[in-house]
């Protein structure tokens, strides 16, 4: 998720978190990378012109691994392109990628190209990676998805990617002649930042069950890579449904959804665009566990099968099964949390919230006392509309209960049996929690990047972008734990005796612990001492500071 911080106001652009597992031939599951995708753009193809040597930018790796047959859609991870840390939107006609096999050239087809965050198996103490729970170092990479051409034959290839003119380093493919199983993802998780991830349930991934919960006789969106061409007719993700000795197969397409952007009353969203997997979950299906087998075909070749447990779902028969049925929580963060501080909630399935998911209310429970916390934002309102799409969730704790507590989704129009999830364990205290303020420096390019972009858009498009003004200049903050309403959080600037205390209009953009704020304007060269306070339900948190220079006013 992106969040960009408004007055009086907080929305997002829908980003989703997956935990992409890798199922080996033998079914034993390993957890190898947890994918952040942030501001996913593409754009339409288009012809590049003559390009020169340059090692600016750098190809690191082929995935989901080095090896394919014609027809897979493949992903090469792309670093030192523009944008840092915070990658900017690249446009697809931007960049041309070649194929060389025995002397012969021949272009690939581009489909995407995304801005994301992969697992990072760098050390620990590489500056480059970004710390998240349970261990995992996050990195930041252009993602530049591409078909395999037609034509090649088994053996080595070589890629070259180009960008503007300039040319990346070269990196081998390996021809096969049959396709390797795919790896499968985990049900998404929608946060705004790594830090508030929940580390791996290991038990989970041994047991080959990632999660999925599938409504019969609807569509769902699963997550397979690689995927096959949608445009080449001997290519498919093939799906097949085992409940007892009974096998149902499934009508399966990849459909690509076009970048789009949103105007709305208070600002604009932009939304990405990607490659996904359709699945029709057979009608005939009984409600309980099943055996999901995922292969690929492509140049003529199946897979061999990629296999998962999952369970099939009917919402019109939720009292038979209330649990497999009533929404779950994959995600509360923080779990400890000052009374009148805020809490980000992650729900699997919007269609477990039908039929009016408007009607949702949260429930914060103490042995028998129990009261609804008001839904403060939810991404119900900008974030994808899908059913199997995640939804996230807002809400602020009060003084009611105090302590040791518990937290759950309910959906009222199913009632208590169907309609309440499995309770998450929290705790309130009575004072609020301050912030974790690791750092703050003036803004650079790189960092603002991507708002100039989103401001370039939507001034093209005739709209306003008012989080980002040319004119100004930025502070960037890395901190974990600020609220994510600027109503709730107090920044204030000192300088020579001078305190400047900035507006909830002055917050900018909060993208994974970054927070970007409008620098005021009375500031001079020199040092600043900036200050940071959590707001509760009836005061503010132990202030955090840090002094930061500002090395020139211009």
């Amino acid at each position: 998720m992106t969040f960009r911080l408004n007055s009086n106001c907080l929305w997002a652009v829908p980003i989703v978190v997956r935990k992409t597992l890798n199922l080996r031939e033998e079914d034993a599951m390993k957890l190898t990378s947890l994918t952040l995708l942030l501001l996913l753009f593409t754009l339409s193809l288009s012809t590049a012109p003559t390009f020169a040597q340059s090692s600016g930018f750098h190809v690191t790796q082929i995935e989901p691994y080095d090896k394919a047959v014609p027809g897979q859609i493949m992903e090469l991870l792309v670093e030192g392109l523009e944008g840092g840390a915070s990658p900017l939107i690249l446009p697809v006609e931007d960049f041309k990628l070649t194929v060389l096999q025995d002397g012969v050239s021949q272009k690939a087809k581009i489909r995407t190209v995304t801005a994301i965050l992969r697992s990072d198996p760098r050390p620990a103490d590489d500056a480059r990676a970004q710390a998240i729970p349970g261990g995992l170092k996050m990195r930041s990479f252009q993602s530049v998805n591409f078909v395999v051409p037609r034509g090649l034959h088994p053996g080595e290839a070589e890629l070259t990617l180009f960008y503007r003119g300039q040319r990346a380093n070269a990196i081998g493919l390996t021809i096969v002649e049959k396709p390797l199983p795919p790896r499968v993802g985990s049900v998404p998780v929608m946060t705004i930042s790594t830090s508030t991830l929940p580390p791996p349930t290991v038990a989970s991934i041994q047991a080959n069950d990632l999660g999925w919960r599938l409504e019969r006789g609807t569509t769902a969106r699963l997550t397979v890579t690689p995927l096959t061409d949608p445009d080449d007719p001997n290519s498919a993700v093939v799906v097949r449904f085992k409940q007892g000795e009974v096998y149902y197969d499934a009508q399966t397409r990849v459909t690509n959804q076009p970048f789009r952007v949103e105007n709305r009353n208070r600002g604009v969203g932009f939304f990405p665009a990607r490659d996904f997997l359709e699945v029709d979950v057979p009608a005939a299906l009984t409600m309980g566990p099943v055996e999901v087998e995922v292969r690929l075909r492509a140049n003529g070749q199946v897979s061999e099968a990629t296999k998962l447990n999952a369970t099939i779902t009917d919402s019109a028969r939720s009292a038979e099964a209330p649990t497999e049925n009533a929404p779950r929580l994959l995600m509360v963060a923080p779990t400890r949390v000052g009374a009148g501080q805020s809490m980000i909630l992650s729900l699997d399935y919007r269609r477990t919230l039908d039929p009016d998911p408007a009607k949702t209310v949260i429930v914060i429970e103490q042995v028998t006392a129990r009261y609804i916390v008001p839904v403060e934002k939810s991404s119900l309102k900008f974030g994808p509309r899908e059913t199997d799409a995640p939804v996230l969730f807002f809400v602020r704790t009060t003084k009611e209960i105090i302590g040791k507590a518990q937290i759950r989704i309910f959906n009222q129009l199913r009632g208590q049996q169907t309609g309440l999830s499995e309770p998450v364990a929290i705790e309130i205290l009575d004072e609020p929690l301050p912030p974790d303020l690791l750092g703050v420096s003036e803004s650079t390019a790189a960092d603002l990047a991507p708002l100039r972009q989103r401001y370039e858009i939507q001034t093209r498009d005739g709209g306003a972008f008012p989080e980002f003004d040319p004119q100004r200049k930025y502070v960037t903050i890395r901190v974990k734990g600020i609220d994510y309403n600027p109503n709730f959080v107090r920044i204030t600037f000192e300088q020579a005796g001078r305190s400047f205390m900035l507006r909830p209009v002055d917050f900018s953009s909060y993208l994974d612990d970054t927070l970007i704020v409008v620098q005021p304007k009375q500031l001079k060269a020199g040092p600043v001492k900036i200050t940071i306070e959590n707001r509760g339900a009836d005061s503010f948190s132990v202030p955090v500071s840090k002094t930061f220079e500002i090395c020139c006013i211009h």
